[in-house]
């Protein structure tokens, strides 16, 4: 995707064989996690000391890789956020109109610099550039995919139905991970491959423009390339072999940029004020989605507590089904002792056990209520 100084689709293209050599032959990498995840590894690498810590600091020790796909962990019940992972510049547009691409405010460029602010801003709550920083790692990554920055009066490429070597599919899946995905790679090899690339790139020269330059560059590569399409929607390996090249340097560009953009935000960090740290293995219920697989304590206020008719008890946090932000819930219990459940609505407390992800909505479930504690 975009790359030097103010990238060309020509200067891409010239650079395309060199690209192919240097890659492994069909690295595959889904954009939806693996991808997210070399952009935070590349941009990780990057950062200066102080923004380092403070990136430590602000994710409790989580690692920017694994913070990287909360966004999406969180799009079945943070449906706020929906329209900010894109921009629609339509495709036969020259610049962008934020006007016109963006009205409201409501879209990945102006989420960019929205998130930028809180970040750098000592007054924000802990949770909320916790929050800033988790989407901002996504997004520099969704900013570099060309069909989430440009659109042909088909939602980015989602009503563009396609075959993919004979599968039906759509365009927008496809550039989002499919183009590559048929044979795919682990991330550490992968990573080291695009490392080694970074090695032969002047990478100063990626780090120039600005977040709406580097979307009009995706939005080139869209119209010279992704949009592109065989007669008859029929993409095989032309497509894939001239595009992939295009993708490897997108994932360079993305974790460059964000380098970029974190260590201008944290040049001047300071903590935010009155933060006091949960502890290790205790998460907010708003973080709860980045620690999907761990044993842990997640904490919040609890918004409702109802029964299906099947016995099921669900104690909603942040608010009541479908806007929940974490849901602890028992299983068809026996033994009575979900009976007392409904007096925690409005109160804050933990709740102690295996983070899982059930359907996209995050949850831990309750066999006894010795894993709920309330909090003062």
């Amino acid at each position: 995707m975009r790359v030097f100084p103010m990238w060309t689709a020509g200067c891409l293209l010239a650079l395309i064989p060199q690209l192919a050599q240097a890659m492994p032959p069909h690295a595959g990498v889904r954009w939806w996690d693996l991808g997210h995840r070399i952009v935070a590894r590349i941009g990780e690498q990057r950062l200066t000391p102080r923004a380092r810590e403070a990136v430590r600091e602000i994710l409790a020790g989580q690692s920017l890789e694994d913070a990287s796909v909360w966004a999406d962990n969180i799009r079945n019940y943070r449906h706020d956020a929906d329209k900010l992972h894109y921009v629609n510049i339509p495709l036969a547009a020259t610049a962008y109109d934020s006007a016109r691409d963006c009205p409201g405010g409501r879209c990945i460029i102006a989420a960019i610099a929205a998130d930028r602010r809180v970040l750098a801003d000592p007054t924000a709550s802990a949770l909320d550039r916790a929050e800033a920083l988790r989407f901002l790692v996504h997004f520099m990554g969704d900013l570099h995919q060309p069909l989430h920055v440009a659109d042909n009066s088909d939602r980015g490429g989602n009503r563009r139905m396609v075959y993919l070597e004979g599968d039906s599919t759509n365009l927008h899946k496809v550039w989002d991970g499919e183009l590559l995905e048929r044979e795919g790679v682990t991330e550490t090899p992968y990573f080291e491959a695009l490392r080694r690339e970074m090695d032969t790139l002047d990478l100063a020269a990626l780090e120039r423009g600005s977040v709406v330059d580097w979307a009009m560059e995706g939005h080139r590569l869209a119209a010279d390339h992704a949009y592109r399409v065989p007669r008859g929607g029929r993409l095989g390996d032309a497509y894939i072999e001239a595009n992939r090249p295009i993708i490897d340097h997108a994932l360079i560009a993305a974790g460059v940029r964000l380098a970029k953009v974190l260590n201008e935000a944290l040049a001047d960090y300071r903590p935010s004020p009155g933060a006091k740290p949960l502890g290790a293995g205790t998460y907010t219920d708003r973080e709860s989605a980045a620690h999907v697989g761990e044993t842990a304590t997640v904490v919040g206020t609890v918004a409702a507590v109802s029964r299906s008719k099947s016995g099921n008890v669900y104690v909603n946090f942040g608010a009541d089904y479908p806007r929940q932000t974490f849901t602890a819930v028992a299983l068809a219990p026996a033994g009575g002792w979900t009976a007392g459940l409904d007096t925690l609505v409005g109160k804050r407390v933990g709740v102690r056990g295996k983070i899982v992800s059930y359907r996209g909505r995050v949850e831990v479930v309750l066999s006894s209520g010795e894993q709920i504690v309330e909090v003062r």
